[in-house]
């Protein structure tokens, strides 16, 4: 595999409407969910960045590691929304980007979707799992940003919705789910049954 240089992006908007406080400073194994996020990004990628939704979220984060902040640009369009801004100001031409509220992301997964990147020279390698592309889970170049920009200013949110005009690298479960910690790694925190069963998930990591 090429090396490449990758910056880690946590899209950290901090609505937690479901969870009804902040998720993503709830605590697993006596660390917060986006200080774990980030220790696991730190391990592989050369830079790490938090997008937030407005500068007060800084402080309400208040993340002791030395990190760089991106307040969102298009305020009040969501995940698309942080996606660009964060892959704008992202200093790599590839980043992976993951939601703040995954406690359990697998390093060795994520190495093994830049492995593809050498091999089908995409614009965003994603993962499908449970019949689901992980948005909140992926390889995302810099090549997408028009695209990205482009729906917002349309109003569109969804997600997924410029992958016709891009090359997409869609990574089936068959391919990954050998792999150690896969199938946790997107799991996400959303609400008070979530966080229990995170609470129980942790004795095994």
């Amino acid at each position: 595999m090429v090396a490449i240089e990758l910056t880690g992006i946590l899209l950290a908007g901090g609505k937690s409407r479901r969870l009804g406080r902040d998720k993503a400073v709830e605590r697993i194994g006596g660390e917060r969910i986006i200080d774990r996020a980030i220790q696991t990004l730190a391990g592989f990628t050369t830079s790490q960045m938090v997008v937030v939704d407005r500068p007060e979220r800084i402080e309400e984060l208040n993340i002791e590691n030395r990190i760089r902040y991106v307040v969102d640009s298009y305020s009040e369009s969501g995940s698309l929304g942080g996606l660009f801004s964060g892959l704008s100001e992202s200093p790599t031409p590839w980043s992976f980007v993951a939601a703040c509220d995954m406690p359990f992301l697998s390093s060795v997964l994520i190495k093994f979707m830049m492995s593809k990147i050498s091999d089908h020279s995409p614009d965003v390698v994603i993962p499908k799992f449970e019949g689901r592309l992980q948005t909140t889970h992926a390889l995302y170049n810099k090549s997408c940003l028009e695209h990205i920009e482009m729906r917002l200013k349309a109003g569109l949110l969804k997600m997924d919705g410029y992958f016709s005009n891009i090359t997409v690298c869609e990574i089936s479960e068959n391919e990954f789910l050998n792999i150690e910690g896969s199938g946790d790694s997107f799991f996400n925190v959303n609400t008070p049954d979530d966080l229990q069963t995170a609470l129980r998930m942790e004795k095994y990591f």
